[in-house]
């Protein structure tokens, strides 16, 4: 008898779990083509590492989707968690719809499996998930951004979580689907709902295969636009300008935004409520972390740079001008003079070459530095880099640089273009004169005695640098380990790295209420390491890594703290302690970084 009561406990105990955690779908007959709706459901329970299972002969179409609620009624409160997924067979015949894993009531469980019947036709009437179409209501005429919207009232037979996913979208929108390896295209990422909730974003999207530019801005664009001829409100949560790094396939990653919504009985409704109030006590709250469809953009090679009557490919993609001068200041002999070479325009300059210079004979030239200027208000972002090319001249008189060309890509036109600036001749007066130019001038007796008493002077003055040194060797207390400092030792003693700037600015940094703040300039100064100390943008950081192991651990742990900066940067992700820890962390990895050389 005891074993039979046993049996008969365990029996309903599998029940009672049957009905806290179960496998519910929107039809157990469906066509070949037709789609199927499957809700895994926790209710009254705590529900905790959810695992969705692999679904064989079926294709994901959306999801998987979480939603949780809560729902009053009278004194009996329900909580319910649902995660949904939408699959389409692959097959006909006697399909299963697996149960999920989780912890139920921190206890590992199963919910139940489902047999489903794929017919050898298209589709079965009724066999789809219901479509909630919105329906006209007083509130139309109201302005569409200050009344509760009809959508958030349920009528008999409704369910919120159909609503949602009818009202509430994330949309990615692409400048194009199909380009050239360096050439921008915009990103933007949308927020799209007729419903009133309370949103934040959870999860930001973390590009890799490309050089990324932020254009959302300080202040958060929210207007009102009609998709597939019905408003929406709209809120950017991104938009950024990507440059693709290589040929293949660009695949653009989710953003996610958990959704808070309260829904109302339309039952409860009056007339006053129409026109003077708003309902205060909802009858169901839904929390709905809702997602895009990733895209994906198809990256293709430049074509083949022409030999013939191009210069050399500078790296430029867009539509550039170019311009040539030597500022406003005069050219004279015996000083530094600058030539100046400015491109600027739509597109893409972050990797193009130095221009060449044909340097006539009388002119001695040094390395060009470089100044970008970007204006971000806009897409394509509007780029201006100037080249400054420090040169000396020997003699006065005129000197003719010849032409200097430009070859870029032009998108638009699908080809490449050269442009070239006119010959520009430079008129160099006579500067001050020089001193040693004066002791070659002199004749060879005066040559030899001044050379003479150069000798002498340099001599003297080595004497009494090594007597100064001696003396202040003495006093010095002397090395525990006894050896000499060597002239790499000293050399090092008084070299900085142009880094280590960086590093000091982010020790300067102090987490305070504007989180975002913070993470902006945090952001910015690991930016500017990168590209100061490797000469790298972030988007070339996973590709760097691969061909620097020696450094890896350090350079992923920075890859990380960039992620961390994205997400802190747009969403109050982080309290103050976990930000003044990210700037612990950076030191550490920079620190490292410095001392691996």
């Amino acid at each position: 008898m005891t074993r039979y009561l046993f049996l008969i406990l365990l029996l309903l105990g599998e029940v009672s779990f049957g009905q806290s955690f179960s496998t519910k779908v929107s039809a157990t007959t469906i066509g070949k083509k037709d789609v199927l709706q499957i809700e895994y459901i926790a209710e009254d329970v705590e529900m905790d590492q959810f695992v969705l299972p692999a679904f064989t002969k079926w294709t994901v179409v959306s999801g998987p989707n979480l939603s949780s609620s809560t729902v009053a009624t009278g004194n009996q409160i329900k909580q319910q968690m649902v995660y949904s997924v939408i699959v389409q067979p692959t097959t006909t015949g006697t399909l299963l719809v697996p149960g999920a894993t989780a912890l139920i009531d921190n206890k590992p469980q199963r919910s139940n499996t489902i047999i489903i019947k794929v017919k050898n036709t298209d589709h079965l009437p009724g066999s789809n998930p219901p479509v909630q179409a919105p329906k006209p209501s007083l509130f139309d005429q109201f302005p569409f951004e200050d009344e509760l919207p009809a959508s958030q009232y349920l009528k008999k037979g409704e369910k919120a979580i159909d609503k949602i996913k009818n009202n509430i979208l994330i949309r990615l929108e692409l400048s194009k689907r199909t380009c050239y390896v360096g050439e921008p295209i915009l990103a933007t990422y949308k927020l799209c709902t007729r419903l009133r909730s309370k949103s934040k974003v959870v999860k930001q999207p973390q590009f890799s295969g490309c050089t990324v530019v932020e254009l959302t801005g300080d202040e958060q664009d929210q207007h009102i636009e009609k998709i597939n001829g019905t408003e929406y409100n709209v809120f950017v949560i991104r938009k950024v300008q990507l440059v693709p790094l290589e040929a293949g396939k660009l695949v653009l990653p989710q953003v996610s935004v958990e959704n808070k919504v309260s829904f109302y009985n339309a039952a409860q409704l009056n007339y006053r409520d129409l026109y003077y109030n708003n309902p205060s006590i909802p009858v169901e709250e839904q929390l709905v972390t809702i997602q895009n469809k990733p895209e994906t953009v198809d990256v293709k090679p430049l074509p083949a740079v022409p030999t013939i009557g191009t210069s050399e490919f500078s790296g430029a993609i867009g539509n550039f001008s170019i311009a040539i001068s030597t500022g406003n200041e005069g050219l004279t002999t015996n000083k530094t003079n600058k030539l100046l070479f400015a491109v600027h325009g739509e597109g893409n300059l972050q990797q193009i070459n130095t221009p060449v210079i044909k340097w006539p004979r009388g002119i001695e030239a040094f390395d060009a530095s470089q100044q970008n200027e970007d204006d971000k208000s806009d897409f394509p972002v509007k780029s201006r880099k100037t080249f400054t090319f420090p040169f000396i001249v020997d003699k006065k008189g005129y000197y003719t640089i010849p032409p200097v060309e430009f070859t870029y890509f032009d998108v638009n036109a699908n080809k490449y273009i050269t442009k070239s600036t006119r010959a520009l001749t430079l008129n160099v007066a006579q500067g001050s004169k020089n001193f040693l130019r004066t002791l070659h001038k002199s004749t060879d007796a005066e040559g030899f005695q001044n050379r003479l008493y150069i000798i002498l002077g340099a001599g003297l003055l080595a004497i009494v640098i090594g007597f100064v040194w001696y003396n202040a060797r003495q006093k010095s207390p002397i090395p525990v380990s006894g050896a000499m400092p060597g002239k790499e030792d000293v050399k090092e003693e008084f070299k900085k790295p142009d880094a280590s700037e960086y590093l000091y600015a982010i020790r300067e940094l102090q987490p305070d209420n504007d989180s975002s703040q913070f993470y902006k300039q945090l952001c910015k100064n690991l930016h500017a390491y990168l590209d100061c100390k490797f000469n790298l943008v972030p988007g070339q950081l996973p590709f760097y890594i691969q061909q620097h192991p020696e450094n890896a651990t350090s350079l992923l742990q920075l890859k990380g703290l960039l992620d961390n900066c994205s997400l802190g940067m747009y969403t109050p992700m982080y309290t103050i302690e976990e930000a003044m820890q990210h700037r612990l962390d950076a030191i550490q990895v920079l620190n490292s970084l410095e001392k691996n050389g």
